[in-house]
């Protein structure tokens, strides 16, 4: 356990000093509002508020803890939606935060019955922070086990405060069929807490899919005005940030009140995680736990990870209503 608690804080002391930035991930991001996509705000046709919690390895004494909090609103006669979100990513028991503030646009237009275009555009404004005391690898002698020497890096600062902007588009038919594509990090701002050229935070694609089959009404979802007892959803999402990458396929179902599915994820080199969602729904509200188990190919049973989603909606009436969907 010590051994591997060093080795983390070695790799995040080199994270902060040569600065390989990655964005905080969620098992499933479609339990997380337009968070893979900002062309996905409103995509609920409603008034939605989420809340989401991950934690990360608790098996390790230093918990890898990621909050996010979100509210996002369809203006149906405008044809047009907002968001905002506050994400906060506690790595290695506060030695390194980051702060996270979103405000999104999104503007739908009508390619004829049915059929739709998103574009999203994102402005964020990131507060990172230096918290605690770090080992470095330079600090090691390697006949002892313990830091033994002073180290030479000088982080300069305990803060780092920058801008950052993101866009994301979608095709959607229905709103039961979603394929969408996304930028973020367009510019590639500077995020370390020293002033050098890999300092950055890398540019993010996405590219996703979800698609929704209503179990209940033969009509489908388009002739109620209220939200389905009873759909299947399956999703397919694949991101790469620099050198890592990221595939996503998932399916669940909704058996009003019982919600549950599965997913398996990959970053095509030594992880293979299955995750495990069960939940439940009441009308509006929708609450959900999801279980990850990391394997890999040296070790059969890695570490783990647990998470809890909750959304709400509030249902905004309109002469020509469209149908709620969560996701």
């Amino acid at each position: 356990m010590r051994k591997t608690f060093l080795v983390i804080l070695i790799g995040l002391g080199s994270l902060l000093s040569s600065v390989w930035a990655q964005d905080y991930s969620f098992s499933n991001h479609n339990m997380v509002p337009f968070s893979l996509n900002p062309a996905l705000a409103g995509a609920a046709n409603a008034v939605r508020f989420g809340l989401n919690y991950r934690q990360q390895w608790p098996a390790l004494g230093n918990k890898y803890h990621t909050v996010r909090a979100s509210y996002d609103q369809n203006f149906y006669k405008q044809m047009c939606s907002v968001g905002v979100a506050y994400s906060y990513d506690n790595m290695a028991a506060g030695t390194y935060q980051v702060n996270e503030f979103d405000v999104v646009y999104c503007h739908t237009f009508r390619l004829k019955e049915h059929f739709f275009i998103r574009l999203g555009v994102q402005g964020t404004v990131f507060a990172n922070f230096r918290g605690g005391d770090l080992t470095f690898e330079d600090q090691y002698d390697p006949f002892y086990r313990d830091a033994v020497h002073n180290t030479m890096e000088n982080l300069g600062s305990d803060s780092r405060v920058y801008p950052d902007f993101s866009v994301g588009g979608a095709f959607v038919i229905d709103n039961k069929l979603t394929l969408g594509v996304s930028v973020y990090h367009i510019g590639e701002p500077k995020n370390g807490f020293m002033d050098k050229p890999n300092n950055v935070l890398e540019r993010k694609f996405v590219g996703h899919v979800s698609w929704f089959k209503d179990l209940q009404y033969k009509n489908g979802l388009f002739s109620r005005s209220d939200l389905s007892s009873n759909y299947l959803f399956t999703n397919l999402y694949y991101q790469k940030q620099d050198e890592f990458q990221n595939l996503l396929l998932g399916v669940g179902v909704l058996i009003s009140p019982i919600l549950a599915g599965v997913t398996f994820k990959t970053d095509f080199d030594d992880s293979y995680v299955p995750s495990f969602m069960a939940g439940l729904q009441f009308g509006s509200f929708q609450a959900c736990y999801v279980y990850d188990l990391f394997t890999t190919r040296k070790k059969k049973n890695g570490s783990w990870s647990h998470e809890i989603n909750l959304i709400y909606v509030i249902r905004v009436k309109e002469r020509y209503p469209c149908p709620v969907v969560y996701w």
